[in-house]
């Protein structure tokens, strides 16, 4: 199921694990856009927007204040039912801490598009597929990260990501 996103901005968790390198090689191998965005992890689907980048700013800003810097710890690889492309990472612990940043962002800033994010089931991930496979794809490794800051960004033409700014959780 491909989307075509340029033009949109969404809200990611940019992903610095020590051994960011392992996704990276997966991606570049079975990943459309690997090396236009950094491995990451979707607060947001990408969506438009009638707010401007300062006004969607000040807003995040104060939805980031409820939320303090939190651990996460990714392991194991899972495909979702609706496509057999697809390949996760799981996000095994503080899930839930993403969970909620995503509800309080899209009922304080983005209530118009509570309704596809109902549609689309949200469950935070990393992508590390969306080609057709050669070999299932096995990862052993941990990844640990402390998550202190969100990334808005717009999906350039050619489905680049274009940081616009960083906010830091209180």
């Amino acid at each position: 199921m491909a989307f075509y996103n340029a033009g949109k901005r969404d809200i990611l968790i940019l992903c610095s694990f020590p051994n960011s390198d392992k996704i990276k090689a997966l991606q570049s191998r079975y990943y459309d856009l690997a090396g236009k965005v950094e491995p990451h992890i979707a607060v947001t689907f990408p969506f438009d927007s009638p707010l401007s980048d300062a006004e969607l700013r000040e807003q995040l800003c104060r939805v980031a204040r409820g939320f303090h810097p939190f651990r996460i710890v990714c392991r194991g690889v899972s495909a979702p039912e609706e496509d057999p492309d697809l390949r996760f990472l799981n996000v095994v612990e503080n899930r839930d801490r993403i969970q909620a940043l995503s509800d309080a962002i899209y009922h304080a800033i983005l209530p118009e598009h509570l309704e596809y994010r109902e549609r689309f089931r949200y469950v935070p991930h990393i992508m590390l597929a969306n080609r057709p496979l050669d070999r299932e794809i096995v990862l052993e490794d941990s990844f640990e990260m402390l998550v202190d800051s969100l990334y808005v960004e717009r999906i350039g033409d050619n489905e680049e990501s274009i940081k616009l700014y960083e906010i830091t959780l209180s």
